[in-house]
């Protein structure tokens, strides 16, 4: 199976231009979130909209910058909270973010992220969160701190998906593993970055730019 990644689009809607090109020789594409710019309704809607009319199958989370917006649209899969089967692997996420310092539409301190990953199942093979998890190469800000989040973690210690798929934090862009678990953040896509991940056999990712 082959996945096409991507996070951060942050309302450049010249990514649609190469996202649903790429899209047609992939199995399942992901969206890590922020899609849109300050809650910002239309694109967002426009955006999977407009996925949804190329037949890409899709599995998303809203980001910390998205409306937390239920998207009735065929092809078009919602993963917050949920959990969907796809090709024998199971999919689950978690959108939003941790606090920020600049109140973006859709964070969720500790305890509401611990709230939604309790929904989650404790099998899982692919895990997609907007936020990276705590204290990896994902998280790093340019200041060198890890802003990621804990919950997100202590998740993914207690479950070891076969891979994580994030974004939120921009400049973390890179692979990293937490024991057997592959963790990518592809980096923004309004940068023109993506990841592909593959799965035969065993699991290969590559960090690529449109």
């Amino acid at each position: 199976m082959k996945l096409l990644a991507i996070s951060d689009v942050h309302g450049n809607g010249d990514v649609l231009k190469w996202l649903t090109e790429l899209g047609r020789f992939a199995d399942l594409l992901i969206i890590a979130g922020d899609v849109a710019e300050w809650g910002d309704v239309k694109f967002f809607r426009n955006f999977y909209k407009v996925i949804s009319e190329k037949g890409l199958r899709t599995f998303f989370v809203p980001g910390n910058h998205d409306p937390d917006y239920e998207l009735n649209l065929p092809k078009i899969s919602n993963l917050h909270g949920n959990a969907v089967d796809f090709d024998g692997l199971t999919f689950c996420g978690i959108g939003g973010s941790n606090p920020t310092p600049f109140n973006t539409p859709f964070e969720l301190d500790d305890s509401q992220a611990e709230e939604i990953i309790s929904r989650l199942p404790n099998k899982v093979d692919v895990l997609v969160s907007h936020t990276s998890p705590y204290n990896t190469r994902c998280d790093r800000s340019y200041g060198g701190d890890h802003i990621g989040s804990k919950p997100v973690r202590r998740f993914i210690e207690k479950t070891k998906p076969k891979v994580v798929i994030c974004g939120h934090v921009h400049e973390g862009r890179s692979t990293d593993s937490l024991w057997d678990t592959l963790i990518v953040n592809p980096g923004p896509a309004m940068s023109g970055f993506y990841v592909t991940v593959f799965f035969d056999g065993r699991t290969k990712v590559d960090l690529l730019q449109a």
